[in-house]
Parts: C-alpha cells; sequence; structure tokens
C-alpha cells in the first residue's frame, strides 16, 4: 500500500454553530478537489454537520480536523469537554443527554466507511470518522495528524505510509522552507524500492534534502511475521511501540541533509496487538498512554487525535503517525 496523503491536517475550530457551517464548506470543497462522487460528498457533508454540532452542543467547543490522500477522506473532531459516561447509550439513535433528537453518532457511524471514538467523563471525545476511495491493505491500518506552526499556513513537518514502512520527517525551523525540506523527504520516501534496507534509504534522503534546510526523519518497518520492527532515526523523532510494556525506540544524532553521524537500524520486538508511534519533536517527549484506558484497540487515527490533543506543544509544527498490523 502507499498512501499519498497530504502533509498537513486541516484544523477548524469550533466554538459556534456558525462555525459548523463554515467548517463543512471549507472540508467539502477540498473533498471535491480529490473526488467528485456526489454520494460520498453528501456523506461528508452530513458527517461534519453532525460532528460539528456536537463538538457546540456537546464538547462545548473543540476542533475537527481533516485530511485527505489517495487513500480516502479522514476527519476527526476532537473536543476537551465533558465527556461521556457511556459511549454505547450515546451511540443509541434517538438518545439525547441535552433533549435534542439524538441521532447524530448513530448516523455518523453509518454513513461512514470507518467509525471509532474514545470518551472520558471530564476529559472529551475523539471521534473519527473516514471514508475509503479505494481498497484499503490486508492488515494495515494507520492514522496521522500534522499541524502546521501557530499562524503557518504549510507544515514543516510531513509523513508517508508505503507497504509496512512509515516515515516522519521535521525540516528544519518552520514555513515555508521547512516545509520545502520535509516534501522532499516525502517524495523520496514515495519513489524509493522497498528492498533496500532502512540505512541505504535514509542516505538517499540525506543526499537528496541537501539542497534543502535538511531535517529530522524517522524511518520504521513492521515485519510482523519476524515479530520484530526495524527502525532507522536520525535527529529529534521520537518512536514508541505501544503494547503490554511500551518500548521507545532509539534516533542518532544528525540532520538529515546537513551533517549526520553513522546511521544504524535497530530491531525491536513486536507483538500482535502492538502499536507504532512515531512523534516530531511538536509533540512531548513522554507521553502518558496509560491515561487512556484500552488506548491499543482503539483506531489509529483516535490514537492520534488523543495524542496530538493532549500533548501537542504548540510552539512548533507537531505530527503524531501511529500504525498497527490488524
Amino acid at each position: 500500500m502507499e498512501v499519498d496523503s497530504q502533509a498537513c491536517s486541516l484544523a477548524i475550530a469550533v466554538t459556534d454553530l456558525a462555525h459548523v457551517d463554515a467548517a463543512r464548506r471549507a472540508i467539502v470543497r477540498q473533498a471535491s478537489l480529490l473526488s467528485g462522487d456526489e454520494e460520498l460528498l453528501g456523506k461528508l457533508t452530513l458527517v461534519v454537520q453532525e460532528l460539528g454540532r456536537n463538538l457546540v452542543l456537546h464538547g462545548g467547543h473543540g476542533q475537527l480536523v481533516y485530511r485527505q490522500g489517495s487513500d480516502g477522506l479522514r476527519l476527526l473532531a476532537i473536543d476537551s469537554g465533558a465527556g461521556m459516561a457511556n459511549v454505547s447509550q450515546c451511540l443509541t439513535d434517538h438518545y439525547s443527554s441535552i433533549g435534542t433528537m439524538g441521532v447524530g453518532l448513530g448516523s455518523v457511524r453509518r454513513l461512514a466507511d470507518h467509525f471509532d471514538i474514545f470518551s472520558q467523563p471530564d476529559q472529551g471525545t475523539v471521534v473519527f470518522a473516514g471514508f475509503d476511495l479505494r481498497p484499503g491493505p490486508a492488515d494495515l491500518s494507520h492514522g496521522a495528524v500534522c499541524l502546521p506552526y501557530p499562524g503557518e499556513t504549510v507544515a514543516g513537518d510531513a509523513w508517508a505510509v508505503k507497504g509496512r514502512r512509515l516515515m516522519i520527517c521535521d525540516g528544519l525551523g518552520h514555513g515555508h522552507a521547512a516545509n520545502a525540506a520535509s516534501t522532499r523527504a516525502r517524495d523520496v520516501f514515495m519513489g524509493h524500492d522497498p528492498a533496500h534496507p532502512l540505512e541505504q534509504l535514509m542516505g538517499h534522503l540525506h543526499t537528496a534534502l541537501m539542497p534543502t534546510r535538511g531535517g529530522a526523519v524517522g524511518i520504521a518497518e513492521i515485519k510482523p511475521e519476524a515479530r520484530q520492527v526495524l527502525y532507522c532515526g536520525m535527529g529529534n523523532i521520537a518512536g514508541l511501540i505501544l503494547g503490554e510494556k511500551n518500548r521507545a525506540m532509539m534516533s542518532a544524532n544528525g540532520t538529515v541533509g546537513y551533517r549526520m553521524g553513522r546511521t544504524h537500524t535497530f530491531s525491536y520486538p513486536w507483538d500482535r496487538g502492538n502499536v507504532l508511534i512515531l512523534t516530531s519533536d511538536g509533540i512531548k517527549t513522554r507521553l502518558d498512554t496509560h491515561l487512556y484506558p484500552g488506548l491499543a484497540v482503539r483506531h489509529p487515527e483516535v490514537i492520534a487525535g488523543l495524542l496530538s490533543r493532549d500533548f501537542r506543544r504548540h510552539n512548533d509544527d507537531s505530527t503524531v503517525l501511529v500504525a498497527r498490523i490488524d
């Protein structure tokens, strides 16, 4: 599988019902550039409307985070509001905690090809709805939230998935120059031969990024048959294997495209049910995943949304990339 997704997610703050209409127009307009399927766009319209209204009526305020690529359309509704004491009850048609018709989440689950939700009382909710544009991989599922430095229109980070390999590049600094570096890294990654070892791929990236300001890069490959994850990192990309016992993955010092030390690929044990998490340094290093009971079984999009919501630094570009073998 190759996932040619936009590097940056479209994040729209929703604090008033008037913002819902604006968000719907912006997201559907963006989706229409990728697909002319009127049925699909109609479903997306309804889902954006329902999730946006829920952010205002139940979450108090929050964000709609949207991204799209050749694999499909992905929408997250993220808030830090009252949360839900009984998620199953809230998914039931005609249930409402505030006296409305109560058709929102039930209809979203039916309209979307993929749906998941995580909510905790007094801590907020993350809802994921996804629409496929083509058949997905047999076993690998992934999710990502990539947000720009506040005030910037482009992200200095980029990410990509090819087969069972994943990459994050954090271009030095932020803005257009950082975006040029990370976009170049993504293009090289998407075009590389998967038979090449990760260290060789890192070398190709180093050469390709020399005309740019360079960046930090992390590349991982999940090999479930061998029950291992390979990881080659350079700079401040953090890798974590979420499982019965979390394992941090090691990156070397250096800047891809400028000055690199010796590259090395590390091997880590991989067990069924593990989750792979890669983050740029716009996400805090210590991820307290124990705060979220049952996190490992949630869809990777929901995991990415939760970690971005709770551990983003807000003074840098930030990316969370999550993958699991189902």
